[in-house]
């Protein structure tokens, strides 16, 4: 896409299949759009209706303007939206923001994802509804990723098709990323599986070497010192037990990080990708502000 931009050229930049792509003018329409106006006016009518909010000092309204800022930044970087932004992205951005803060003061939507156990029939229905819709969208920019990659349009040798759906793979690792630090905070996972290793290994060394030593000692040497081993062995596990860390903590993942997430896909120069694109960054950014 060729813009024409007042700001210098070098700051203007659109990588191979768009990927990637900066453009300064449409980056501060996006800043003001979704963070100067969004976060004051939900704020006002979430208020005004009285819907749940949570109590912020002014510098916690600050700190998370910025958050919103820097998650902005690289959500509009690396998900296109130089490209797909516009007033379709904006009026859905809206109508989602609002309809998912009033669908939230429902009695039975009170959820978290821990609390599944004790869901009502309503939240499951509900769930169920979204991650339905929340499928039919994939489908159709999977559907809109082969279309991109067919023969004659840019990336027609399937590398960005290959790239698209392969970059799903980055929240499941980080899911697992988080799962590890959370059983190494409460449990020591890691450091206990580390220390078992080193363990195993100085033991095998300690053994090779009394393997060596055995053939030229005598029989009362040869008969004590597996005792003198296995002693050894144990003071070493004993002592490097590691101490679990004093405060415990929960997996708790929020509804705007999923969102957040799914913002990076819905990256095509199509109505109904801008339409996704608005839910999607509508949803992150209420629960940002809320």
């Amino acid at each position: 896409m060729v813009v024409n931009s007042s700001f210098p050229e070098g700051l203007n930049s659109i990588s191979t299949w768009g990927f990637s792509a900066f453009e300064p003018l449409t980056y501060i329409y996006f800043n003001i759009a979704f963070i100067i106006i969004a976060y004051p006016l939900y704020r006002l009518v979430a208020g005004f209706l009285k819907w749940e909010l949570n109590e912020k000092t002014p510098s916690k309204h600050y700190s998370d303007i910025l958050a919103c800022v820097r998650y902005g930044f690289i959500v509009f970087v690396l998900g296109g939206y130089s490209d797909t932004f516009n007033w379709i992205t904006i009026l859905s951005f809206y109508v989602a923001m609002y309809g998912f803060g009033s669908l939230a003061e429902l009695s039975f939507a009170k959820q978290s994802i821990p609390t599944w156990r004790n869901w009502a029939v309503q939240m499951w229905i509900l769930i169920i509804v979204a991650i339905l819709i929340i499928l039919a969208f994939a489908a159709y920019h999977i559907y809109l990723g082969v279309v991109f990659t067919g023969v004659g349009q840019l990336g027609h040798d399937g590398i960005f098709l290959a790239w698209y759906i392969g970059c799903l793979i980055i929240p499941v690792i980080l899911i697992i990323f988080g799962l590890l630090a959370v059983k190494e905070q409460n449990d020591r996972y890691i450091t206990k599986k580390l220390l078992k290793i080193v363990n195993i290994l100085n033991v095998f060394k300690k053994k090779k070497k009394d393997d060596v030593e055995t053939q030229s000692s005598s029989d009362n040497i040869e008969n004590s010192e597996p005792t003198a081993t296995a002693n050894s062995e144990e003071n070493i596990q004993i002592k490097n037990e590691p101490q679990s860390y004093s405060k415990k903590v929960d997996v708790h993942l929020h509804h705007w990080q999923i969102f957040y997430l799914l913002a990076f896909f819905t990256r095509f120069d199509d109505p109904i990708s801008r339409v996704a694109a608005g839910i999607v960054l509508g949803i992150y950014t209420q629960g940002m502000i809320a």
